[in-house]
């Protein structure tokens, strides 16, 4: 694990490097050695910024989760970003939530470098570690207890298990009254069902993660889902997967079409 950033009070340095993998929602392992390439990293981020409107409902929501469960916790309110990518949502995290600090996971060694950029103005607040989901354990996560965790667009590109590893990782450095959010993808587990599904996209996936794009067959669907390399696994996996690791309260608080929102503790 490399860390870098700002120090953060009992945040733990590991000089152990790991295999870097993109932990924030990209294409398939063939192509994730892009992630690390300078130049992609940094045209990628300048074409997926925070205000994205397709992207804005469930940030805000997610901010406004984030910001209502620290209200009246002591400082420091600590954050923990899992698949951080550039930093976007960090930033966010850091200018509209008073007294936190946040600590960025992410695979990409140049994602992390323009994390480092963005997150500049917050010297002191903030630090940045890179770690690979598909072995990820508690030591790849400094900076615990956290008293939230935020799972942002990066679950999906790891395999099962890495999944299973990150959330039960991810449970371990929770404070007793943390609260984790998983916002990501989910996979369309009930192809019967697939025209409800578009007319969903068709009428809220602007609003949502740019979901009018999924395809207009179930064939294309499938298709442009697996030549991003996405495994995302359903609803209801994805909340068994929660109780398993530890989890013991687990809600689905918004599910449009292929997207969740799933708050854990």
């Amino acid at each position: 694990m490399n860390v870098r950033g700002a120090s953060l009070a009992r945040s733990s340095r590991a000089s152990a490097s790991v295999q870097a993998q993109s932990t924030s929602g990209r294409p398939h392992e063939d192509h994730m050695e892009q992630w690390n390439d300078a130049t992609f990293a940094r045209q990628w981020a300048e074409e997926n910024t925070q205000e994205n409107p397709e992207r804005k409902q469930s940030l805000d929501l997610l901010l406004r989760l984030i910001s209502d469960h620290l209200a009246g916790a002591p400082a420091p309110r600590r954050v923990l970003d899992l698949g951080c990518g550039h930093g976007a949502i960090a930033a966010r995290v850091l200018h509209e939530v008073a007294d936190t600090t946040l600590v960025g996971v992410d695979g990409s060694a140049a994602m992390l470098e323009l994390a480092s950029e963005r997150l500049a103005p917050y010297a002191g607040r903030f630090a940045l570690a890179q770690a690979n989901f598909e072995t990820m354990t508690p030591d790849d996560l400094p900076g615990a207890p956290f008293d939230v965790a935020i799972a942002v667009q990066s679950l999906h590109n790891s395999t099962d298990e890495g999944k299973k590893r990150a959330l039960a990782s991810v449970r371990t450095v929770l404070a007793p009254s943390g609260l984790f959010l998983l916002l990501d993808r989910i996979r369309l587990a009930t192809p019967a069902l697939f025209g409800a599904y578009r007319s969903v996209w068709d009428t809220l996936g602007a609003e949502y993660n740019g979901q009018q794009r999924e395809g207009h067959t179930l064939e294309a669907h499938e298709r442009s889902v697996a030549e991003r390399g996405d495994k995302p696994g359903s609803l209801e996996q994805n909340m068994l997967w929660l109780r398993e690791a530890g989890y013991s309260q687990v809600a689905a608080l918004l599910v449009v079409g292929v997207r969740a929102l799933i708050a854990a503790s």
